[in-house]
């Protein structure tokens, strides 16, 4: 192939599939649908050749800068918003516009957006989660500069920034052993695999409990995010609902959150009950949120490196956009960054 451009007819004879397949699955065609395996083979095939797309934009954008797509579950939550406001900052200094997509953890809006952004003149799109359709961002990636914000996880063929929640999992649990609590509550918005760093902070958690011989209780939501948009406060009554519900259960010592905002419901649950924290009972939350700072708050978290990760996932699609101007390929870039414990005065020793 050295010296000729590979074409669709090049990748579907590696492939071993056909040239309207191959065209269907790299355009993310609508209302057709193939067998992940295929996918996957077409997929392979296109990389391993370095076949570029295409992209017919039939939606035209009326500004003159290059805008950029960001995805993002999410604005209520002061994580996503604050990810968002990082990447818009980084843009905005290279004078890239942004365009926010709100999916609700919807397959249905997410896969809309996916095809608005195939027909779109979009210079690149940023994902803040771990995409439900993620073979069709995989195909989009081969004719679009795609980066995704997420979990560890690396059998992802996309550019990525990543934490390892699993690793952030244990460093809590670790924390509360240390100071002597034997049974914690795990509470925690839906469990899914399409919310892979929930899972993974539980896995975590659970690991290290289970390790120290000690008793882990874990108390799950079945309110989805999809069915209550309109309700912004939804993880923070989660966190407060859910711990009413085992409150009654005085053996329970410490609760961690699946996140900040859960983790405000279960202090405010807490107090209600007339229970002291930290005297009395622990709580921990993930993320590390700007209200978490707050003297009044002052929850104990993992550090997930908001600001930084929202930059760093521009700088790397400012970098792939630059390499698809001058046709060059330097494969999948990923950047890790290390969970750290911020101890504060919602945690302490386990009383006796």
């Amino acid at each position: 192939m050295k010296g000729k451009k590979p074409t669709a007819q090049d990748v579907a004879a590696l492939a071993g599939v056909s040239q309207s397949t191959v065209s269907m699955i790299l355009n993310n065609k609508p209302n057709v649908s193939f067998a992940p395996e295929t996918i996957e083979r077409v997929y392979n095939a296109a990389r391993q050749l370095d076949y570029k797309v295409k992209k017919a934009q039939t939606i035209a954008l009326t500004k003159e800068e290059p805008v950029i797509a960001v995805v993002t579950p999410m604005l209520a939550n002061p994580y996503y918003s604050s990810l968002v406001q990082s990447v818009e900052n980084e843009a905005s200094s290279r004078d890239f516009g942004v365009l926010v997509c709100n999916t609700y953890h919807d397959s249905d809006t997410e896969s809309r957006y996916l095809d608005l952004f195939s027909r779109s003149a979009f210079a690149g799109i940023i994902y803040t989660f771990m995409p439900y359709h993620l073979e069709r961002v995989k195909a989009l990636s081969m004719s679009l500069p795609v980066v995704v914000v997420g979990d560890k996880n690396q059998s992802i063929d996309i550019d990525t920034v990543e934490l390892n929640s699993v690793e952030a999992g244990e460093l809590i649990a670790r924390h509360l052993l240390n100071f002597g609590h034997k049974k914690m509550a795990f509470i925690t918005t839906p469990l899914s695999k399409n919310n892979l760093p929930r899972m993974r902070r539980l896995e975590g958690v659970r690991s290290e409990v289970e390790a120290a011989g000690g008793e882990l209780v874990v108390v799950e939501s079945d309110k989805k995010l999809t069915t209550h948009k309109y309700q912004p406060n939804l993880e923070y009554h989660v966190g407060y609902e859910l711990t009413k519900s085992v409150l009654k259960d005085r053996s329970i010592t410490a609760y961690i959150g699946v996140n900040d905002m859960v983790a405000y419901g279960i202090l405010d649950a807490l107090e209600e009950a007339g229970l002291s924290v930290p005297e009395e009972c622990s709580v921990c939350g993930f993320d590390n949120i700007f209200p978490s700072r707050f003297r009044r708050v002052a929850l104990t978290t993992i550090d997930s490196f908001l600001m930084e990760k929202g930059k760093a996932a521009f700088e790397l699609l400012a970098r792939k956009i630059s390499q698809e101007k001058e046709s060059s390929n330097n494969g999948i870039y990923r950047i890790e960054y290390k969970p750290v414990l911020i101890a504060r005065g919602s945690t302490g020793p386990c009383a006796p």
